[in-house]
């Protein structure tokens, strides 16, 4: 049956954190606990199949920006289907390329620049060149936004020539059209309609061609007020978005927070929380479908309302057989009864403390103190609550001071034992376009000068902010960077204790790599103090 469009939720690339590429890697796998344990199986070497690999982790856990367009298109009556990260999925693109589809539609929520979407359509040029190739989503809108501040002579655009589209044409993606929209859906369904039948797509709106040399842009139209809440039909997916056991789910759609490095873009009308009612309908949904973790992608968890408690107790009430994830801002939980937060299911909450110096946390609009992060926390860790917190150093205002205390605030957590578990990222700031910090007067403000990742200001480069995420990761003992890949079925049934040992083994293994290659048996005899042969991890 020939097919209206592929959908593209994601390539597949890591993210942006400097702790990311200091993780262990074994065999060159990254050493999640499921790879640990087929390395040690084999006795210092991975073999595939890896028991539990691509299961019950949050990386495992299909992207929702392909999900939501693939339930849109499919009740429309388009026939499509999602690949979900292209790098890893090339064959059965490949495959899927067998039924004609009219078009590629690539969303970009999860592809950090234009580089990487060249690339990414060029390998599908090279597989399909003539197919019809649609690209949305925020890295498209933001693009638009830097070209109407192209027309501000004070406002570096042209420093992000290869980082947006629009700006410098001289390598741009061969795309045949953009679709410049917050809510492009309904956009993205008329030019649909327009292929089936054969007909001219000009004159839709809030779209771009490059045409020869030139973008030809259609006019402009809120297409904001006409957009709708398009319910996610759980039961209609197909089953291989449930095999991992992990599904991404959202509660609510937006931020109110202006952080100061923070470049999302965002419009208030888009700014919505689900009823309860319907949240619980969700997680019922996914349940029946084998799902057995959730993971809340929102930027703030409800937007932070007050009623968590409230929340907590309904799911508590329904009995929900799920364990979730979400990010939270720890204002939200500094009053919630977190032994009632476990109860309800969450056994990890995200928190983008970003810094433990209050003068750096006041500059970044954070509206947050060290003690606060302090207190929050502790409490969360001593609940058994999984703790993954993120970092930025060498925001302005920044110095061997002021980095000195977030080391020290992430430092004072290794002298503990909690039943939670305690991880980390971190980050070198980043001078992001469309973000308050770089605004010409916040530049002015802080003697800032530079571009994404080189930069300096009045007390801080780049290259020293990098020095001090490598600092930090040093001198961190017990705790570790984020390993995403974690099968968290394994993780539970190390128990609380286990779990810290083996996490402290992987991070002191990890700094060891960095002065050299680690000898095979210096791995397994570190495994092995730390992961009793008797453990069963049978899936």
């Amino acid at each position: 049956m020939a097919l209206d469009a592929v959908i593209i939720s994601d390539t597949g690339s890591d993210s942006l954190s400097s702790t990311n590429p200091l993780r262990l890697n074994l065999d060159q796998r990254t050493a999640d606990i499921q790879v640990v344990q087929n390395y040690l199986t084999h006795g210092g070497s991975v073999q595939t199949p890896i028991e539990g690999d691509d299961q019950m982790s949050w990386a495992s856990a299909p992207k929702l920006n392909g999900i939501y367009l693939l339930n849109f298109l499919t009740k429309n009556n388009f026939k499509v289907e999602l690949i979900n990260s292209f790098y890893n999925e090339k064959d059965r693109f490949k495959q899927l390329l067998g039924r004609n589809p009219r078009a590629v539609i690539i969303s970009t929520t999860f592809i950090p620049g234009k580089q990487n979407l060249v690339k990414l359509v060029a390998d599908i040029r090279d597989l399909a060149p003539d197919v019809f190739v649609i690209v949305g989503g925020p890295l498209v809108y933001m693009s638009y936004l830097m070209l109407e501040r192209n027309k501000q002579p004070d406002y570096d655009t042209q420093s992000a020539n290869n980082e947006f589209l629009f700006l410098d044409i001289e390598n741009e993606p061969a795309v045949d059209l953009c679709v410049i929209s917050l809510r492009g859906e309904q956009i993205l369904k008329d030019v649909l309609e327009r292929l089936q039948e054969n007909k001219e797509i000009d004159d839709i709106p809030n779209c771009a061609r490059l045409i020869g040399n030139e973008y030809h842009f259609t006019k402009r139209i809120d297409d904001i007020a006409r957009s709708e809440d398009f319910p996610i039909d759980w039961q209609a997916l197909p089953d291989a978005l449930f095999k991992s056991g992990v599904v991404s789910m959202q509660a609510s759609n937006g931020c109110p927070y202006y952080c100061a490095f923070c470049n999302f873009t965002k419009d208030r009308r888009l700014t919505w929380t689900k009823t309860t009612e319907r949240i619980m309908a969700e997680m019922q949904a996914v349940q029946a479908r084998g799902a057995r973790y959730v993971w809340f992608v929102d930027d703030n968890f409800r937007l932070g309302k007050s009623d968590l408690e409230a929340v907590c107790r309904r799911f508590v009430d329904a009995r929900m057989d799920l364990k979730w994830m979400t990010f939270v801002r720890a204002s939200t939980l500094d009053n919630v009864d977190v032994d009632l937060l476990r109860q309800a299911g969450c056994i990890e909450v995200q928190l983008g403390l970003e810094s433990a110096d209050p003068q750096i946390l006041k500059n970044m609009n954070k509206k947050a103190s060290p003690e606060l992060y302090d207190r929050v926390l502790r409490k969360l860790l001593a609940s058994g609550i999984n703790c993954s917190c993120y970092f930025i150093f060498g925001f302005p205002g920044e110095t061997e001071e002021s980095a000195q205390r977030t080391r020290d605030f992430i430092k004072s957590f290794d002298e503990h034992f909690y039943e939670g578990a305690l991880c980390w990222s971190m980050f070198p700031f980043l001078l992001t376009p469309l973000s308050p910090i770089y605004e010409p007067g916040a530049r002015r403000k802080y003697g800032l000068s530079g571009y994404l990742h080189k930069w300096q200001h009045a007390t801080m480069n780049s290259d020293q902010a990098r020095e001090q995420v490598l600092k930090t990761f040093l001198e961190i003992e017990h705790s570790g960077p984020i390993y995403r890949g974690d099968n968290q079925e394994m993780l539970s049934r190390m128990g609380p204790s286990v779990r810290k040992k083996f996490e402290a083994t992987r991070q002191k293994l990890s700094k060891k790599a960095l002065t050299g290659p680690l000898e095979t048996e210096t791995i397994l005899k570190s495994f092995r103090q730390v992961l009793p042969r008797s453990m069963n991890f049978d899936l």
